[in-house]
């Protein structure tokens, strides 16, 4: 079977990567999975945490933490160059 499969020209393998690196690198993609990031880590460390409100306040804080350390290191580096 593999003979009836016909591999794509290396070009647009080459355009369909570009146009997923663009999405994998942009700002909006990373602050989303730093949302989910921080979602799981406030569900896992559920067990350890008293109340509800507390876990808000942890899910914030943890957000805001990660998104600071993003913009910090990774945001301004990349500017730089």
């Amino acid at each position: 079977m593999r003979f009836l499969y016909k591999r794509p020209r290396i070009e647009h393998v080459q355009e369909e990567l570009d146009t997923l690196m663009e999405v994998m690198v942009s700002d909006l993609f990373v602050y989303l999975d730093l949302f989910v990031f921080s979602l799981i880590f406030t569900l896992l460390l559920s067990p350890a945490i008293n109340s509800f409100a507390l876990s808000i306040l942890f899910f914030i804080a943890a957000y805001s933490l990660f998104t600071s350390l993003y913009y910090f290191l990774f945001s301004r580096i990349m500017n730089k160059s």
